[in-house]
């Protein structure tokens, strides 16, 4: 018999699940983007226009677990950056994919 993980979790003392709390916080899509965001200085509106989203599109993106790839896509390309993912299965290998913003990033003109 399998247990969810869920389960277990929910069984662990109040501290220890705080603590794992604070790690997934840490390493949350969203706030990584913010982090390499303001490491550039750029601001949300300047992604924003860079992106063709809202600013508070972008704020969402920010605030979020789960994110389109097209929108990380257009995030990253509106201050220089790309996105490129790495696909790994239960035997080891891993397949890069690297995201061509042509796909996802409007040209205008």
């Amino acid at each position: 018999m399998s247990v969810e993980w869920k389960t277990l979790r929910a069984e662990l003392p109040q501290d220890v699940q705080e603590r794992l709390n604070a790690k997934r916080n840490e390493r949350r899509l969203g706030k990584s983007l913010a982090e390499v965001r303001k490491a550039m200085a750029f601001t949300q509106q300047d992604v924003a226009a860079g992106a063709s989203m809202t600013q508070n599109t972008v704020s969402k993106i920010e605030n979020s677990d789960d994110v389109l790839i097209s929108s990380l896509v257009r995030y990253m390309h509106s201050i220089g950056g790309g996105v490129e993912l790495i696909l790994k299965t239960p035997d080891g290998k891993a397949t890069r994919v690297d995201f061509d913003p042509e796909i996802y990033v409007k040209q205008t003109g």
